[in-house]
């Protein structure tokens, strides 16, 4: 079964496991990919594994979360393949994060602040949204490697828990990534929410 979603700014077929089709285990999956050390030299922004304190612009959601990016992973052929993805000539990252209240009341409609092309990547001097992809667009593999999962984010969200949230990004083929981002986000140092970037680089 296909269906098509936005991928890198184009349409994508995207391919969802189904019946009896062989499926890598998570462990598996993770071997399959190599884990990236940003590299580069990205203007401003947070070290990987730094927590920022963020308003989210125009959201449900009126309070403050702290974000933080814990990691990149480049994903093989082989393991895009179990994911049910293709990505057509682009690289494709897994870009892991965690999430915690700090203040407010989460609004669930608010999850959708946390979706897949709320984040990008910066590779080549260059910042590319991540692709529209739902949570209906995961199989098993993908949701057990990069996990999306609204009810746990709400969950988690709502008693001053911490969630774990993930994005499918891409950038050009053979670039250099510098930097992760999260895109629709004012830190709270920064003043009132606006149209802002939070940036991830490598020291």
């Amino acid at each position: 079964m296909h269906r098509d979603v936005t991928w890198g700014g184009r349409v994508r077929t995207v391919a969802t496991m189904q019946g009896t089709r062989r499926r890598l285990t998570t462990a598996a999956v993770l071997a399959a990919t190599a884990t990236l050390a940003l590299t580069g030299c990205a203007q401003g922004g947070h070290e990987i594994g730094e927590g920022v304190t963020t308003k989210l612009n125009g959201s449900a959601f009126h309070g403050q979360l702290r974000i933080t990016a814990t990691k990149v992973e480049r994903v093989t052929d082989a393991a895009l393949d179990q994911f049910g993805l293709t990505s057509r000539g682009d690289d494709t990252y897994l870009a892991h994060f965690t999430v915690h209240r700090v203040s407010g009341t989460f609004d669930p409609d608010a999850v959708g602040d946390l979706a897949n092309d709320a984040w990008g990547l910066r590779a080549d001097d260059r910042l590319q949204a991540g692709p529209d992809l739902a949570a209906s667009d995961r199989n098993s593999v993908l949701q057990d490697a990069c996990p999306f999962d609204r009810a746990a984010i709400t969950e988690a969200l709502r008693s001053d828990g911490t969630a774990d949230v993930c994005a499918v990004l891409l950038a050009p083929a053979d670039s250099t990534v510098e930097a992760v981002t999260y895109l629709r986000a004012a830190p709270v140092d920064q003043g009132p929410e606006g149209d802002a970037t939070i940036t991830w680089r490598a020291a």
